[in-house]
């Protein structure tokens, strides 16, 4: 069953390189993930906190939320932002 495009959810959001790893990770696993706002982090730094999102298909957000959230036992850190809706 395909996706519908527009069907979508913020999963997490954080720095630049901190979401790029999460969407490398997701993207392994078999999940379509798209990140936004990198901008946004481009133009202003760091001024603004948490500007750099993680979305995904509403359908694969449960999954993605699980493996954003093992990677960060994994690396024995959370990120400031983290995962969205925790």
């Amino acid at each position: 069953m395909a996706h519908d495009p527009t069907d979508v959810v913020k999963v997490a959001q954080a720095d630049h390189v901190t979401t790029e790893l999460y969407r490398n990770e997701l993207v392994a696993e078999g999940i379509d993930a798209r990140v936004l706002g990198e901008s946004l982090e481009a133009s202003f730094g760091t001024a603004i906190q948490g500007s750099v999102e993680l979305w995904v298909h509403r359908a694969d957000a449960d999954r993605a939320a699980a493996l954003i959230r093992r990677m960060e036992a994994e690396r024995g850190t959370t990120t400031e932002e983290g995962l969205v809706g925790e």
